[in-house]
Formats: C-alpha cells, sequence, structure tokens
C-alpha cells in the first residue's frame, strides 16, 4: 500500500520505545515514547527541578546541591527505563553543562550511571529544536526560538531543514537579572545581542516558539481570548495581538491565570512575555506559532530514515489511534474512496481520510457517549500535523456522520463556513456508505455513490438490492439536499 494510506509498514513501526533525557538548565527531564515513529504517542514524562543553572551566572559552576538533585533524578530514571525494556535511549545535557567549569566532571557522575550522556553545543541545540518544528509542522518556513533555562536559541527553517542557528544567554534563569535594571536596558540587552550574533532573518515569516515558560504564555492568551480549543500546540496569534498581550502580561499583574500553568510556570511567565515581546518587535514576523514539539522530538525525529521522517504524522497518529478501536485503516480508506468520488477533494485527501477514520472508530464506542466523546478528540487530542482547521473539519464530519448538520458556534472561530459546509458533506455519505454496506468489502465493491448529470445517484448491483432499505431512502435524501441534488437509486446487473 502507499504512503498516502497512512498503513504501509505501520504494525513494524509501532514496536520499540524509545527514550530522550534531557538535563536542561531549569529541569531534568525523561520523556518515554511508543506508537508510529513519525507521531510518537508520551507513555511517561518526568521531570526534575533540579535548577543546574540557577548560580551558574554568580559563580560560573554547577552547584553542589544542585547537581545531586540532578543526579537523583537520573539514577531513577535510569531505573525506570530498565524496567521499562526501552530499546533506544538517547541522553543529552545543554546549556548550563556546556557552560560551567566543572561540566564534565558532573557529566562523568552521570556517566556513572550507566548513561551515556551527550553535550549538545549551541548551534546543536538550536537545530534539534528546530528539527522538532520541522517534524511538527512538515513544510514550515521561518524562525524557530527555543527558551530554556539557560539560554535562547534562534534558528531559521525552510524547505531544505535549518540554517543561521545561534545561541544566546537570555534563559529564563538568567531574564530577572537582564531584566532588573527596567524595560528600557532589557530591551537593549536583547536588540544588542541580537545584532552582536548577526541576526537578521525572520522577517514577516512565521516565528515558531519552544519552551515551557513560552507555553505558559500560550496558555494565558488562549485564557485572555476565550480560545475553544485546548492544546496550545499550534496555537497562533498575529504578531501585533501577541505583542500587545505581552506588554500586559510583562507587567506581572495576571489577576486570572489558567489554572493549567504552574506555580513554577507562572512565576516566569512576565519574564518569557518580556523577551517574546522584544523578539517579535526586532525580528517583525508575520505571525506567532507556539509548538509543544521541541528539542526531545527532533532528536527522535532525526533517528528516523528518510522515508520514515517522509511520513505524515497526522496520518500515522490517527492510524495508530483507530487501530486501537479495532478500524483497520486499510477498510477506512475503502471507505473514504467509496464517498470520494460525490466531492471536490483534491487536495483534501489526506483530512477526508483521517476524519473517515476517526468518525469510525467513534461507532466502535457506547452510543450514548460517542459523538461527544468523538468531537473531544478531534479538538482536544494532539494530532501532530492538523491545523485548528482540520480539527473543526474533523470534528464536524464526526458530527455529520451522527446526523447532526448544525454547526457550533466555536466552529467558526476554528474554520470557514464553506469548509465546515463541506465536511458536513464528507460525514453524511459516510453515514450512507456506512450504513448501507456495513463497511464491508464485497458491499462496497458492488456499490457505489456518484454524480450524474446533476444527480446524486446510488448504484447498487443486483446481489446487493436488499441492502437498500427505507431508512436509507432518508439518508440519501440529506445527502442530497445538504448538496443541493435530487437523488436517484440504481440498480445494475452483477458485474
Amino acid at each position: 500500500m502507499s504512503d498516502m494510506d497512512g498503513t504501509s509498514h505501520f504494525e513494524s513501526q509501532s514496536a520499540e520505545k524509545r527514550a530522550i533525557i534531557d538535563i536542561g538548565s531549569n529541569t531534568v527531564r525523561m520523556v518515554i515514547y511508543n506508537g508510529p515513529p513519525r507521531a510518537p504517542i508520551v507513555v511517561l514524562n518526568e521531570k526534575v527541578n533540579a535548577r543546574l543553572g540557577k548560580e551558574l551566572g554568580q559563580t560560573g559552576e554547577l552547584s553542589e546541591k544542585a547537581m545531586n538533585a540532578a543526579l537523583a533524578a537520573l539514577r531513577r530514571f535510569a531505573a525506570m527505563i530498565a524496567l521499562s525494556g526501552v530499546a533506544q535511549v538517547e541522553c543529552v545535557a545543554t546549556a548550563a553543562t556546556r557552560d560551567a567549569r566543572n561540566g564534565a566532571e558532573f557529566l562523568a557522575e552521570v556517566r556513572a550511571l550507566g548513561l551515556e550522556p551527550r553535550l549538545l553545543s549551541g548551534e546543536d541545540e538550536a537545530a534539534a529544536s528546530a528539527t522538532g518544528v520541522i517534524a511538527a509542522f512538515p513544510g514550515a518556513k521561518g524562525t524557530v526560538g527555543d527558551l530554556g533555562g539557560g539560554s535562547l536559541e534562534l534558528v531559521a527553517i525552510d524547505d531544505q531543514g535549518c540554517k543561521g542557528g545561534i545561541t544566546l544567554p537570555y534563559g529564563t534563569l538568567r531574564l530577572p537579572d537582564l531584566r532588573a535594571d527596567g524595560a528600557q536596558a532589557f530591551a537593549q540587552t536583547v536588540r544588542h545581542g541580537l545584532t552582536k550574533a548577526g541576526w537578521t532573518m525572520g522577517k514577516g515569516q512565521p516565528l515558531y516558539i519552544v519552551g515551557g515558560s513560552w507555553r505558559a504564555v500560550a496558555l494565558q492568551a488562549m485564557r485572555t481570548i476565550e480560545w475553544p480549543l485546548d492544546d496550545p500546540h499550534d496555537f497562533e496569534l498575529r504578531a501585533g495581538d501577541i505583542l500587545r498581550m505581552c506588554r500586559q502580561f510583562e507587567k506581572g499583574k495576571i489577576t486570572d491565570p489558567d489554572p493549567r500553568i504552574s506555580s513554577s510556570r507562572l512565576a516566569t511567565l512576565p519574564d518569557a512575555a518580556a523577551l517574546l515581546a522584544e523578539l517579535v518587535e526586532r525580528i517583525a514576523p508575520s505571525k506567532v506559532v507556539f509548538s509543544s514539539w521541541g528539542l526531545r522530538e527532533g532528536l527522535l525525529y532525526a533517528q528516523l530514515d528518510a522515508s520514515t521522517q517522509a511520513r505524515d504524522p497526522m496520518l500515522d497518529g490517527v492510524a495508530d489511534f483507530a487501530r486501537r478501536l479495532l478500524v483497520a485503516p486499510e477498510q477506512a480508506r475503502k471507505v473514504a474512496e467509496w464517498t470520494a468520488p460525490v466531492f471536490a477533494i483534491e487536495g483534501e485527501e489526506k483530512l477526508h481520510f483521517a476524519s473517515t477514520m476517526l468518525a469510525l472508530a467513534a461507532m466502535r464506542t457506547e452510543p450514548n457517549m460517542r459523538t461527544e466523546q468523538a468531537m473531544g478528540w478531534a479538538l482536544r487530542k494532539r494530532w501532530v500535523g492538523l491545523d485548528v482547521r482540520g480539527r473543526a473539519m474533523m470534528a464536524m464530519t464526526v458530527l455529520a456522520n451522527s446526523g447532526t448538520t448544525a454547526i457550533p458556534a466555536e466552529f467558526e472561530r476554528l474554520a470557514p463556513r464553506e469548509d465546515l459546509h463541506a465536511a458536513i458533506g464528507w460525514g453524511l455519505a459516510l453515514r450512507v456508505c456506512r450504513r448501507l454496506t456495513a463497511c464491508a468489502d464485497e458491499a462496497l465493491s458492488q456499490t457505489s455513490l456518484r454524480r450524474e448529470g446533476g444527480r446524486l445517484v446510488v448504484t447498487l448491483e443486483e446481489p446487493m438490492q436488499a441492502l437498500f432499505a427505507n431508512s436509507m431512502a432518508k439518508d440519501m435524501r440529506k445527502l442530497a439536499e445538504w448538496l443541493g441534488l435530487e437523488w436517484d437509486l440504481k440498480i445494475a446487473a452483477a458485474a
């Protein structure tokens, strides 16, 4: 089968657990992944706020207390990896360890735990974060900014990959001192750093931003505008809008904080907002896009061969999810192909197929839960590679598959009405297909749905004639009326 259907080599891709250990300047984190390599699923995510970089600016060294906290966490991580049967582990250390005089001694103690840490240069760190964004947003072009505890990385990306990465000492642990002399002095510091590094790229292009403190900015911005989705990944705002919000957040007077923001992240939010505001003013991007994929996912993506990297993460993710609900993607593809001739779906084939898989998966759940539950999957589950427009269309397909054509008001904030209208057609056609054929191979091959001479025609070969009941007429009429057509039933001789 082709990569288009999201199923080729699928089962063999899902077998091995992989782990990334990230020894950062603020946190030490372990993430264990499973599932399709192109759409990895987090099965365990642990972090410890060791704050390795906290005293680095004053002493030039990692403190004994911070190293002990980090080593205790890493000892636990090594044991958990051994117990979990993880096949592949990559351990990296970033800015604090890189900059500290005693960084090499600390890494020697990490190696004594049985881990094999790799010290990333600033350029390596920037490239890994940018690669994570490229993996999450196929075809992305613009600038990636990754705000960590010890440093800020900026790198340009385009369809050829990463280029022009820089690292600057503007991590969240350092920002309070940098802002201590006031807003004007801080602005001059950031602008001087960018000028000295020769950063001139990104004007008029998206700025993709990575890092926990910036995700907190995203969550607060989403709360401010009453955004209908929960996930900050792929949340975007025009440059002018995020600039105005950041100028407000940097004052530190957040009276209604988003409850999902931890106290530690809330404390760094004004500093992170102030830095983002300066970057937006200096770089002048077209918009700011928040990415939950960064360094760790970039390291995973870099491990893949070219053919796996080229796969569609959204299709692989939805296909894996559908399989878990006993919906074979191969069968869903046949259903999608059965309904496709009715629509002009050129350029939308992947979204149409993914929506079909999810709507069919919904039918495997409890009838009184399935519509609401599947809408939640479409709107709130993290489908990497699916934008908010696609989420709304997928959710609308699910609704229409259940017979509902009313468009929820919040959907119109996510997608144009004409796209939602098209998705309703997809769902109504899917409803016709599954109720007529039960998605059985023989029935799918001996029936069809087409537009013929301005009419919507369902054709059944004679052996399938008994499948068409009165309830089918109601479904056909509803689909035809939605498309502005009359409908016909044809019985054809067996092929």
